[in-house]
């Protein structure tokens, strides 16, 4: 007995005396799991880049004609142009395109968010109301974003008010319906622990509903993000503004500058990449450990 107790502190002492390497062994883990992610990220990345210079390649020596088709380097050589020079889209520097892009699809998204976690949270409240509002949400999310070209034209007409609108109304739905699904998938008798202790409805969406649902919340947003993101652009082809991506890369096709356009191509996937990944991946992420839920990495 006495030779087990003290196997059993040796290994308490060691435990203690190690206690260091094991905070480095786990850092160095997480660092090690951060670069096969980051491994595979750029890996996928020069999948799409081979595949666009081999596609690229054999249509400019087999089908092109007049017009060639862009190849990577040129393109990233014309996007480094863009930031370096004095190369502009009619007149129009490329990060006053950026700049009005980012605005219009931060104002849409917002409106967006403020209107779906309303109506996700109402629809949480009931099944009767959960009945009768999923319906003209999943009716909306049925509308492409550009079906409701005419409905802004009626009421907004060409502008920056119609783009604006265009991305609100394709992003609401998503949002609302992740954040309904997510609070509607706490177990039931936490709510009804909470109403016996007399929690208010307040009390309780911040001490048990928002931590149950809290990844549901980001992946509404999420995805709502990446949805205003395309829309954005292709909102900004019919409306009429006269700045932004989507504007440029229509100038730059008609302007026959196919190696400009797909440059604003370019930049609108890094920064849809950098958002999605780095800043909402790093929200969910965080989300994750915090309750302890998702990889430990």
């Amino acid at each position: 007995m006495s030779r087990f107790k003290q196997s059993e502190n040796e290994i308490v002492r060691n435990a203690v005396l190690n206690d260091g390497l094991n905070e480095v062994y786990v850092g160095s883990q997480t660092a090690k799991n951060i670069l096969i992610k980051t491994g595979y990220f750029l890996a996928g990345i020069l999948i799409c880049l081979l595949i666009w210079h081999f596609f690229g390649t054999f249509f400019n020596e087999n089908i092109a004609k007049h017009i060639f088709f862009p190849l990577p380097l040129e393109c990233f050589e014309r996007m480094i142009e863009f930031f370096t020079e004095d190369f502009s889209v009619l007149g129009t520097d490329i990060v006053v395109h950026i700049k009005y892009s980012l605005i219009r699809w931060i104002k849409g998204f917002y409106i967006a968010a403020v209107i779906g976690v309303v109506l996700g949270i109402l629809m949480s409240l009931d099944d009767r109301i959960y009945r009768l509002g999923i319906v003209p949400v999943n009716i909306l999310q049925m509308i492409p974003g550009l079906a409701w070209y005419p409905v802004c034209i009626l009421l907004f007409g060409l502008g920056e008010t119609s783009a604006i609108f265009i991305i609100a109304i394709t992003v609401i739905s998503p949002i609302a319906i992740n954040i309904c699904n997510g609070l509607r998938r706490v177990p039931k008798v936490n709510i009804r622990v909470a109403d016996m202790c007399g929690k208010s409805y307040a009390e309780k969406f911040v001490e048990i509903l928002l931590p149950f649902a809290a990844l549901d919340f980001i992946t509404g947003f999420r995805i709502g993000m990446a949805n205003a993101w395309r829309m954005l652009i292709a909102a900004e082809m019919v409306v009429g503004v006269a700045v932004g991506l989507g504007y440029a890369i229509q100038i730059e096709t008609a302007y026959l500058d196919y190696v400009s356009a797909f440059a604003c191509i370019v930049i609108i996937c890094i920064i849809g990449i950098l958002i999605d990944k780095v800043f909402f991946g790093t929200i969910e992420s965080y989300a994750s450990k915090k309750l302890g839920v998702g990889e430990s990495s």
